[in-house]
C-alpha cells in the first residue's frame, strides 16, 4: 500500500465515474474524502505543482460550493499560471455521489479571444461514495470539439479501479486516503488528419477533508510522467493578486 508526501491534471478530467460492474455486498462509503463540498460555499484554489519537474508552472483549481433550495452544486475551474481560465465544470451532488452536469472548455484563438467550448457528458458520474474493490470499474466519459479541430473531435475516457487505503501527508499533517488506479485514453478522431488514440495510465488519492491531493499522469515509456501534488490552499483573492502582479 503506497503511502505519498504531501504539493497539476491536465488531462481533462479526474473523477472516478459510472459503476458497470458489481461488488455491492461489499461496498463501501468514501464520500468524506471527495471534496470538502458543505465547507467550500466561500470557495478556495488549490495549488498543484509537480514532484520531480520544478520547472514546470503550478495549476490553479478554484473550487467552489454552491447550495439551492433544490439542490447542492459543486463547480471548478481550472487555471494555468497565465491566470486565464481553461475548463470550468458543474457538478450536483447526489445521494450515492456526484454528477457532472456541465463540461465548458476554453481556447484562445489566433486574436488572443477565448472561445467556449461545450462538452457532451456521456458518463455523468464525477466520484462514486460507494465503492467495492479492484474488480470494480468507474467509466468516465466526455466527448467535445474545439475550434482547432475543425474536421474533427476528442473523446476522452478513463476506467478507474479503487484500490484501497492509504496516508497522505500535507503541510506537515498526515491524513487517513483513498486512492484509484486509472487507464485512459483520449480519442482524437480527424476526417483530415487522420486518428490518434493516445493512452495513459496514472493514480490519485483522495484525502479526507480535503480531497484531490495528488494525481500522476504516465503517456507509455518515450514520454514523460507526471506527478502532481497539493502544495497550498488559499482564497481566490490571493489568486487574484497573483494575476495582478503578474499583468502589472
Amino acid at each position: 500500500m503506497p503511502i505519498y508526501p504531501g504539493s497539476h491534471l491536465l488531462f481533462l478530467v479526474f473523477a472516478p465515474l459510472l459503476l458497470i460492474s458489481c461488488g455491492q455486498d461489499q461496498s463501501r462509503d468514501i464520500r468524506d474524502y471527495y471534496f470538502p463540498v458543505r465547507e467550500l460555499t466561500d470557495g478556495l484554489v488549490y495549488e498543484y505543482r509537480d514532484l520531480n519537474y520544478d520547472s514546470l508552472t503550478p495549476d490553479f483549481w478554484y473550487y467552489n460550493s454552491i447550495p439551492t433550495d433544490s439542490a447542492f452544486y459543486f463547480t471548478k475551474a481550472y487555471y494555468q499560471n497565465d491566470f486565464v481560465p481553461r475548463q470550468l465544470y458543474r457538478e450536483e451532488m447526489v445521494s450515492n455521489g456526484i454528477l457532472l452536469q456541465d463540461l465548458f472548455l476554453f481556447e484562445t484563438d489566433s486574436t488572443q479571444q477565448q472561445i467556449q467550448v461545450k462538452a457532451d457528458i456521456l458518463s455523468p458520474n464525477s466520484f462514486p461514495f460507494e465503492v467495492a474493490d479492484a474488480n470494480t470499474i468507474y467509466l468516465y466519459k466526455v466527448r467535445f470539439q474545439l475550434p482547432s479541430q475543425a474536421n474533427g473531435q476528442t473523446t476522452v475516457i478513463i476506467n478507474r479501479r479503487f484500490q484501497g487505503d492509504t496516508t497522505y501527508t500535507y503541510q506537515g499533517t498526515t491524513y487517513p486516503a483513498v486512492y484509484f488506479s486509472l487507464q485512459g485514453v483520449a480519442e482524437q478522431r480527424d476526417s483530415v488528419l487522420g486518428d490518434i488514440e493516445p493512452h495513459f495510465s496514472g493514480q490519485e488519492i483522495y484525502a479526507k477533508g480535503l480531497g484531490l491531493v495528488y494525481y500522476e499522469r504516465s503517456y507509455g515509456p518515450d514520454a514523460p510522467a507526471f506527478h502532481h501534488q497539493l502544495v497550498d490552499r488559499y482564497p481566490m483573492s490571493e489568486l487574484a493578486e497573483q494575476a495582478k502582479k503578474r499583468w502589472e
